[in-house]
């Protein structure tokens, strides 16, 4: 055999090897770039329901923070109203045509001594007060000192004060049954 048939068919198995090289590396590179779009979609999907899961969370805290502050607008209007609805029953009750008679009322049934000074209100019901305290027929006296209450008194001995002005008396001592109350007549 010649040399020039020798390095022919070397270069015959050279050409085919390389032939079969290529050919694996197409198949082999075809291989790789399915198994990138399978996977490359697995993530795509993946992500995508990630992103519709975390999605509809925002959306639903969203919706509970706006329910939540809508309830926070109700109650606060409603505390509002109620508020001014006892602001404005003292008004009516310091007001009323039987302020002394409710006023003298109040003073018959207090518990203490006798001899204690009676405070007014700073809006003129020194007169009104003193013939309550007569009517009573509790010997207290009026103070010439007055304080900055609406209606009512406060009542003074030398260790206690006992405040019964209308707004303690209302926002205070009778709020949570007035509060019920209101809220079923207002709102229900």
């Amino acid at each position: 055999m010649a040399l020039i048939d020798i390095l022919e068919k070397i270069n015959k198995e050279t050409q085919k090897s390389i032939d079969q090289l290529k050919k694996d590396f197409e198949e082999k590179k075809k291989k790789l770039e399915e198994e990138y779009k399978t996977l490359q979609k697995q993530i795509d999907d993946r992500m995508h329901r990630k992103v519709e899961e975390n999605s509809k969370k925002i959306m639903e805290k969203a919706e509970n923070l706006a329910e939540r502050e809508r309830q926070n607008q109700i109650l606060e209007a409603k505390r509002k109203m109620i508020n001014e609805t006892m602001d404005l029953a003292i008004k009516k009750l310091c007001e009323s045509d039987k302020y002394e008679e409710t006023i003298t009322e109040m003073l018959k049934k207090s518990d203490l001594d006798e001899e204690n000074t009676v405070v007014v209100p700073a809006r003129g019901k020194e007169d009104i007060t003193k013939n309550a305290i007569k009517n009573s027929g509790k010997g207290y006296y009026l103070s010439d000192k007055s304080a900055d209450i609406k209606g009512g008194f406060i009542l003074k001995t030398d260790k206690v004060e006992i405040d019964n002005s209308f707004e303690t008396i209302i926002n205070e001592q009778l709020r949570d049954a007035l509060e019920i109350k209101l809220n079923k007549s207002l709102f229900a």
